[in-house]
Formats: C-alpha cells, structure tokens, sequence
C-alpha cells in the first residue's frame, strides 16, 4: 500500500512537472501609467485601446502603448455611454441627456486620432439615429432641437467621415405641407404634422451610388444627393413603421420599397394597446415601385400582404415576399410589372408552416426553412423545412420535414440538403422531402448544448464535414459527396470538469476538440494524439474576456460574422451563467456588421481594418485559459495545439475580476495590475 502511494505521488509529480516544461512567465511588452485612476479598458475592433480614467477618455496605440489622443471633456463616463459605430471607426458617445428629454446628447470620436466629428450638444441637437453611408464614406445624423412640439421638426446632417467636414444640414425635408383645413380637422392634421415632423426614419438609408442616398420616412420616400442634400424626388406612401429599400439585378432603374404598417381595421397580425379600453390594431405590409430617377409609382396600386413585414427576396420572376408571424403567414410572389400577387389560387399566396427564416434557390425549388412558435407544446419554436415550386406558385412537399432543435447552417451536397441544427445533422431528399439517413447524428437532449442559440460542435473542408456527438462521445466524418457519414474514434471522448467539448477545429494533422478547461486533438485515424485538463478558477467572470475575445476574431473572418454574432447574443441571452451574461452587450457593439463587403473607414482606421483582417487568416497555434495557480491566485494560460502543453503564462494575482482583455488577432493580452496602470503582454 505504500509502494502504491509512493508511486501515485511520484506519478502525480511528473505530471505536473510535464505539463509546465516550456511554461515561462511572459514580461510586458509595454505598460501604459496614468495620473489617475482607470475605471475601465476596453480594445476596439479596430485594435486600439480605449481606456477611462477619472482625468480623461484615452486612445492608446496597441504597438507601443503611446497615447495617441486624450478628451478632458469625457473624464470618467460609464462605459455603457460608448459604443462602437459599425462600419466605421468611430466611437459614439452618449454622455447625457438634455433637462426634460428624452432624446440622448451624443458625440462621435474617431477613435484613431480622437477627433471628435460631430457633438450634438454644440449644434443643440438630441440624436434620433446615425446612419453610414459605406459606398461614399459618409455620415447622416437625425436629430430634433429642443422647443415645442409646433416647432420641432428633424434635422438631418450628413458629414465625410474622412475629413470630419459638415456637408451639408437639411431642416425642412421632413416638414410637411399646410393642408388649409380650418376648424377642428384642421388642429387635428396639424398636431399629426407636428408629429411626423419630429419621428425618425423608419428604414437604414440605402446609397444607390456615390452620389445618391434613398430615405424612408413614416409618410415619404425621399431620393437624395449626398453629397449636397438636394431633393431628387419625394414620393408619398401609406403612413408606415417599418420599411426597407430593395434593387432587382433582374431589373434596373426601379427602386422597390416595404412597408410594415398598422391600421385601426383589417386583417392580418392584431395586437392591443392601452389598459381597460384596448384598442386593437391590425398589422400589414404594403409593397411599392418607384422610378429610380423621378420617383414616379409604376404600378397602379401598391401590393399588399398581411402580418408583419419580413423577408423580401429578388427573384428572377418576381419578388418573393414572406410576412413574419408567430402563427402560420402566407408567401406571395410579385409580378416585377404589375404588382400583383401571383402565388396560390387567385394570387391569395401560400400557407407556409411558420415564418420564413432562410432560403435557398435550387434546381428543384427554392428551398425555404420556416419557424413557428407552437402554444399548443412547452418546446417554443419548431423549425420545418419545405419546397417552394417557384412556377407552379405551390410548396412541393405536403408534409414539411420538421427538424429538431433550431437550424443553424445548411449546404447543397449531391445527396441533397445537409442540414446543421443544435440537436442533430442528417440529409434532405429535395426530389421527395424525405430525410436521407435513418438515423441523425444527435446530442443528448439534456445537454448543455441542445439549449436555444448552443450549436454542435462542428468543423469542416472541401470535402468533409466533422462532428461530436456528446449522446456517443464520438466524432462523426461526413462525406460531403457520398452523404455518408462514420464514426472516427471509437474510445469515448470525455472532459474533466463535467464539461463537454464546445468547439471542434481542423488542424493539419487532426481536429482540436476543446472546453473552457479542456483541450484534445485527435488524429484522422481516430487516434487520441494528446488530452488535457487545466482545472478552472472559482469566479466565472474570469473567463468572461476570452468569450469576448473570441468573438471579435470571428467577426474578421468574413461574411459569416453577422450569423456568428447573433448567434452569440443569442446564446449569451438564454444563459444563465452571469459569466456569459456580461458578454452579450460587448459582443453586439461593433461586431453584427463586420461581415459586410463595404465600409466607412477614414485612412488610419482603414490601414487598422486591413491589418486585423489579414491577421484574422491566420489560425493561432494556440488557444487561451484562465486556471489556477499552483500555489495560490489565478494564470491566464497559453496552451499549444501542436501538444496541449503550456507556452507562457500571465500572473494575474488574486483578483475575482480582474480588468483584462486578450485581443486574439494581434495576440495581445491587457491587464490592469494596478489602478494607475495598463501593462501589455505580446503572446
């Protein structure tokens, strides 16, 4: 019995010793003092460091830990007052709102230089919206002066992103004209004048080209020089709350506009409003097609559907419309030259079961994937899959294929549609709406990661796609091209900490399987090439930063961004764990709309832009953790995915919630040891 514990001890030993060969305490690269205490850090998405203290908002260089600029004026502001303007380089700060209003005082920072382009307390302005015109590197802000309500009216102002320069202000567009009603009608339209004076758009501005800007506003839709503000043209519209601008590549020189609007009666969507004496309103949408150079309608009246406006989709014969509700809407196809419906019998469209969520135009059909919020069950949202007969104006299935869990991600594969969800993957047979294999590669329904927004765990190539099962412990390969799938390992995959394995990536020579605490690889073969365990600290809030971290780097990795990003806040949303929950506001700053093709960068920003997206193809050769230390406190780890072993580590003492922030495209990890300073580490 004591030979027995003399070995496990000596056993014990060696393992700790193996698993810190090559660890070395990493020294700072730079460190940052201030006069004053820093209330909070924070790294941009353009890889600068924004930091407050209590003398000054600061912009520091992550290369050198220069103070490129200070604002005296935004000393000690909550760090929920900044957030990021997508698109651009800019910091929108909301610092307080005027005695009696409602509107927020803002002013935007150009966070490379600290310029500030625009202070809405200096043009005595409460900001209604900001809006980035990517195509000519230009900003609209709307906003309303204080004063009575006869004599608000908003104010649009467009500036150059670029140079900071006003282009131009605008105070009558959205005044509107006399009616010449006298007696009571009259005070009646004037007050709802006033109103609509004073609301903001009620769509994201859309640039049709350098030079020309198309605006919704409740009543109008407006075609506008950018650069001068000078009215194109100006078309009335059914008062609406919603809209979004749409072009056809099937048809040029026509502008198409959505609506979502409410009435006192009608059909569709109803909801209620006010306490004993409710009011029911009724929610339709409503299509129309301008002449993009004069404005003129081209139909003889606008195309209307019911339930609340949801995807619009250009096809080549006509626009495919699909309402959103929580019951069961109806799809419809427009005619490009009419406006009228055409699906279904007379043009009254499709009943689909549920709202359209995703599509995909196939030889077979366009291949629509619906959800619908079932009462009836305690599972939520049930999410189907059908077949759209583009020609025939009818679904090809009888019986939608019901899914289980919530789609994630699909591909056309010559077996048919292979399918992700977050609670299994299989094949759909598009010809019969049949599901390919008889048995799903599935998780545990109990498992962590068949909650809303969690995904499988899932990697993929050209030819394969990967997945671990947490219900066998096993990683399936599908082949993409036989729509067949196996088995790679055959010993059960398990993690300590009762975790399981949330993320899988392809590397070289295997796939890296990996937790919070733990990390595996395993060979092609199905061979375990390495596993480890690095036990996790008591405080989730640890950890918080690395989920945050890992968010940015996956916002640069291309169009897929906005779908991660959602994803994320969504997941973060249904959690409960407070370390999740701290990062779902960060993660929606800036990110949802990295994923677009253009943006509104000035020269700096741009050069950072360009750098960190080249980083971003990049994989690290490592991955982060925050695990205790030996002796006593915690260590923010650098762990190898060529073996699982340690590379460097950071001391960061005994804090429950240390100020740290690790940016995983220049490998940079900032830490506030001290209230007076910002120490950077290069990894």
């Amino acid at each position: 019995m004591k030979m027995f514990f003399r070995t496990l001890v000596v056993f014990a030993f060696l393992f700790f010793q193996s698993t810190c060969i090559g660890q070395s305490k990493l020294q700072p690269a730079w460190t940052v003092k201030f006069n004053t205490t820093v209330i909070w850090q924070h790294v941009h998405s353009l890889g600068y460091i924004v930091a407050c203290s209590a003398d000054g908002l600061y912009g520091i260089s992550p290369s050198n830990g220069n103070v490129i600029w200070k604002n005296a004026s935004l000393a000690g502001i909550d760090r929920s007052m900044i957030t990021e303007v997508e698109g651009t380089g800019l910091l929108a700060v909301t610092y307080r709102k005027e005695p009696g209003s409602s509107l927020p005082i803002q002013s935007l920072v150009e966070v490379s230089s600290g310029k500030v382009l625009f202070d809405s307390q200096k043009e005595n302005l409460g900001v209604l919206s900001k809006h980035v015109m990517p195509m000519s590197k230009r900003l609209l802000v709307i906003g309303v002066k204080p004063g009575d309500l006869k004599n608000m009216v908003a104010t649009l102002y467009m500036y150059d992103i670029e140079s900071g320069r006003q282009l131009w202000v605008n105070e009558d567009l959205f005044k509107g004209n006399d009616s010449g009603a006298k007696g009571f009608i009259g005070k009646l339209q004037a007050l709802s004048q006033q109103v609509n004076n004073i609301k903001q758009l009620i769509g994201e501005p859309v640039e049709v080209d350098h030079q020309h800007i198309i605006v919704t506003h409740p009543g109008y839709v407006i075609k506008l020089r950018s650069e001068t503000g000078e009215v194109v043209w100006k078309s009335q519209i059914q008062t609406a709350i919603k809209a979004a601008v749409y072009f056809s590549p099937y048809k040029k020189g026509i502008t198409y506009v959505a609506t979502e609007v409410e009435t006192a009666s009608g059909f569709g969507f109803t909801s209620t409003t006010g306490g004993e004496n409710r009011q029911q309103t009724y929610t339709s949408n409503v299509y129309y097609a301008f002449n993009s150079n004069t404005g003129a309608p081209l139909w003889s009246k606008p195309a209307k559907e019911n339930d609340h406006l949801g995807l619009v989709v250009m096809q080549e014969n006509g626009i495919m419309i699909c309402p959103f509700s929580d019951k069961k809407p109806t799809i419809n196809l427009i005619n490009y030259e009419t406006g009228v419906t055409m699906w279904g019998n007379k043009g009254k469209g499709i009943k689909a079961q549920g709202s359209v969520i995703s599509y995909i135009n196939t030889l077979n059909g366009i291949l629509i994937a619906t959800t619908y919020d079932n009462v009836w069950n305690s599972k939520s949202e049930e999410y189907y899959l059908n077949v759209v007969d583009p020609v025939a104006g009818k679904l090809k299935f009888e019986k939608p294929v019901k899914l289980k869990g919530d789609l994630v991600s699909s591909m056309i594969v010559p077996k048919g549609l292979l399918f992700v969800t977050t609670r299994e993957v299989n094949i759909l047979d598009m010809n019969t709406g049949n599901i390919v294999w008889d048995k799903s590669i599935e998780v545990d329904g109990s498992s962590l990661m068949s909650e809303k927004g969690r995904t499988l765990p899932i990697a993929h190539d050209e030819k394969a796609l990967y997945v671990f099962s947490n219900r066998e412990g096993i990683v399936f390969k599908v082949d993409k091209s036989a729509g067949i799938y196996q088995s790679l390992n055959t010993a059960k995959i398990g993690f300590q900490g009762k975790e399981q394995p949330g993320e899988i990536e392809k590397v070289s020579d295997g796939l890296i399987l990996r937790s919070e605490q733990n990390i595996l690889k395993i060979g092609f073969d199905g061979t375990t090439k390495f596993v480890k365990y690095y036990a996790a600290p008591r405080e989730n809030a640890l950890t918080r930063v690395l989920l945050v971290a890992a968010s940015v780097r996956a916002a640069y990795t291309g169009v897929a961004a906005s779908m991660y990003s959602a994803a994320f806040e969504q997941a973060a949303s249904s959690s409960n764990e407070p370390a999740v929950k701290g990062v779902e506001q960060q993660i929606a700053q800036g990110l949802n709309k990295l994923g677009q093709t253009s943006f509104a960068y000035s020269g700096e920003a741009f050069q950072q832009f360009s750098a960190r997206y080249k980083a971003s193809k990049n994989t690290p050769s490592y991955v982060m953790m925050m695990t205790v230390q030996e002796k006593k406190g915690n260590q923010l780890i650098q762990v190898s995915k060529n073996d699982g072993s340690l590379m460097n580590s950071i001391d960061i003492r005994n804090d429950k919630e240390p100020e740290y922030d690790l940016d995983a495209l220049y490998n940079h990890v900032y830490y506030k040891p001290s209230p007076l300073e910002i120490v950077c580490y290069k990894l």
